[in-house]
């Protein structure tokens, strides 16, 4: 029975080494003609035949979109310009969450932001408390309103609180001055 299990671990042994043999011979010859066959350019000989121009047709064409571009934004640039100014005033925010922990208070604004994408999220700080905000309202019913809404997507213990708002405003600008009239 030794002798046996001696057999098969020997047999073994052998087909192992058969399977794992190198293969040295068979690759150097290939059934492929040699003319066929991939040469082996150094880079220097490769730079050397380079030629940039033969690229010339691609540039033409990113020239002539640049151009159509610049025509486009010349055009554009007759027309007024609008920027939007900002105003400190009076106002109420709604309060949405305090915490002491700075890293607490990012998190709930970051989450709000998330949430609440048409209103500003603020962060004040009234030592030792952050307290993170929403909304620039000029009247207390405008944000009561938003109060309701607030509270039906999860900002139950919200309220509104009196604070300094940012009111923006569109201003247009016009490209050239208006002709006067006398």
């Amino acid at each position: 029975m030794k002798l046996c299990g001696l057999g098969i671990l020997l047999s073994g042994f052998v087909a192992l080494l058969a399977g794992c043999g190198s293969s040295v011979g068979s690759r150097g010859s290939s059934d492929a003609p040699p003319e066929n066959r991939e040469r082996q350019v150094p880079l220097t000989q490769v730079e050397r035949q380079f030629n940039p121009s033969d690229y010339d047709d691609e540039l033409e064409s990113v020239v002539q979109q640049h151009e159509v571009e610049q025509q486009r934004t010349a055009s554009e640039a007759s027309k007024d310009s609008l920027t939007i100014e900002s105003e400190p005033s009076q106002g109420y925010r709604i309060q949405i969450f305090a915490t002491s922990n700075i890293d607490e208070a990012n998190a709930m604004r970051l989450t709000t932001v998330q949430r609440v994408t048409e209103d500003s999220v603020y962060i004040v700080y009234d030592p030792p408390v952050y307290k993170v905000r929403v909304g620039d309202f000029r009247t207390r019913a405008e944000a009561s309103q938003k109060l309701g809404a607030l509270s039906n997507i999860g900002f139950a213990d919200a309220w509104v609180v009196g604070d300094r708002i940012l009111l923006r405003r569109i201003v247009r600008i016009p490209s050239s001055p208006s002709p006067r009239k006398e």
